[in-house]
């Protein structure tokens, strides 16, 4: 009698097995997409220094030439979520204002300075845009630096998505690299 009482210790019950498996799966569909979502914001990092080196740049050109100058959205080739080169067009398109990023981009850049806005040169809106997790929209990470009259020039690629704005008062968010709400978030 002892020696089946014994045998019956030994191992997991199917029960017991059926009930961890669950466990497992319900954490699992939990954390997968967090992590998926952590990702995806860490990739937006590229997008907040490549940006904030832009107008630092932007912003030095203007202190010699009193006028902002504007740069096509490169590297061009569509958008993608997978890293790609910095093409020697993207050089060109940055040269006047000396930006170049370090090694690959997931995101494309380019800098609006809309003469029908700010007839003066004297506001520019930088922008990055990604689709970093992969639904074929746009996300959009900008700066707006309107002029002294407060004009604002809107992204080339996406003028529909607007200027930043805090998404709990509705503000614009202006002199400052900020996520666009309006466009794609992740």
């Amino acid at each position: 009698m002892r020696q089946i009482h014994d045998r019956s210790r030994h191992g997991f019950t199917l029960l017991e097995l059926m009930v961890v498996t669950a466990i497992i799966g319900i954490l699992a569909s939990i954390a997968i997409p967090a992590f998926t979502n952590y990702q995806n914001r860490s990739r937006r990092s590229e997008a907040l220094a490549n940006v904030a080196s832009i107008v630092k740049n932007e912003k030095g050109y203007y202190g010699e030439y009193s006028a902002y100058t504007p740069a096509v959205s490169m590297p061009g080739g569509g958008l993608s979520t997978a890293k790609r080169a910095w093409t020697p067009a993207a050089d060109v398109a940055f040269q006047t204002v000396g930006f170049r990023p370090e090694g690959e981009v997931v995101y494309d850049y380019e800098v609006n300075v809309d003469p029908a806005v700010c007839p003066g040169l004297d506001c520019f809106t930088a922008t990055a845009y990604g689709d970093v997790d992969g639904d074929t929209q746009v996300g959009m990470v900008m700066y707006v630096q309107p002029d002294a009259l407060g004009a604002a020039a809107t992204s080339m690629l996406e003028p529909a998505s607007g200027i930043p704005t805090d998404p709990s008062t509705g503000t614009p968010i202006l002199n400052q690299v900020a996520v666009n709400y309006n466009a794609d978030l992740y």
